[in-house]
């Protein structure tokens, strides 16, 4: 069942759109990227299997366009890890959604910092498992040297899980089913 306001197809398209044109458009910032939002927003508002179509459509379309795809062994981790970011999120999208609030927008924020650990953590551990030998030394290392992108991942979850999620969500969502809306009886007092 979809959560939005406009049939499920247009919003998948609109919802690849962000996440491919942001991944062109800003392919030379590494780690700031529309794709985990992206990804986040289709597992909030579509069905879980158009989600993972629209995941996988994101990452597979974009790498073709800029030379990627095929050319690094990370790649599985990288797709897999945002594979992640959309079972997780249809895990818990009852309890991320919700109306127009400051606590909603501070579950989105939140989320886009827990998803920028949870998928540096996973590639990195991709990177370690693909380029170095297998001690706990070189894990460490391995995580160690990844804090400073990690540290401007998650600052660029904030911003675009806040400036971008949000009010996408917001404006995609379908009121009847994310809004809290309580409907009181209406009693009409007659004069006698």
């Amino acid at each position: 069942m979809t959560n939005t306001r406009i049939p499920t197809l247009p919003t998948a398209i609109l919802l690849f759109a962000l996440g491919f044109g942001g991944r062109v458009a800003l392919h030379e910032y590494h780690n700031f990227e529309t794709v985990m939002v992206s990804v986040f927003l289709a597992a909030m508002l579509l069905p879980t299997v158009v989600s993972l179509i629209v995941t996988l459509s994101i990452m597979i379309f974009s790498d073709l366009y800029l030379g990627y795809f095929g050319a690094s062994k990370i790649l599985f981790f990288t797709y897999t890890g945002f594979i992640l970011v959309s079972f997780i999120t249809s895990k818990f999208k009852d309890k991320i959604g919700g109306k127009v609030s400051a606590g909603t927008m501070y579950r989105f924020t939140s989320s886009g910092i827990i998803f920028a650990l949870v998928y540096d953590t996973w590639t990195n551990f991709g990177v370690f498992w693909i380029n170095y030998s297998h001690t706990i030394d070189n894990l460490f290392l391995v995580y160690v040297l990844g804090i400073p992108f990690m540290l401007y991942h998650i600052l660029s979850s904030i911003m675009t899980f806040s400036l971008v999620g949000f009010p996408v969500y917001c404006a995609l969502r379908n009121q009847k089913t994310s809004l809290d809306i309580k409907q009181y009886p209406l009693e009409l007092e007659s004069e006698n």
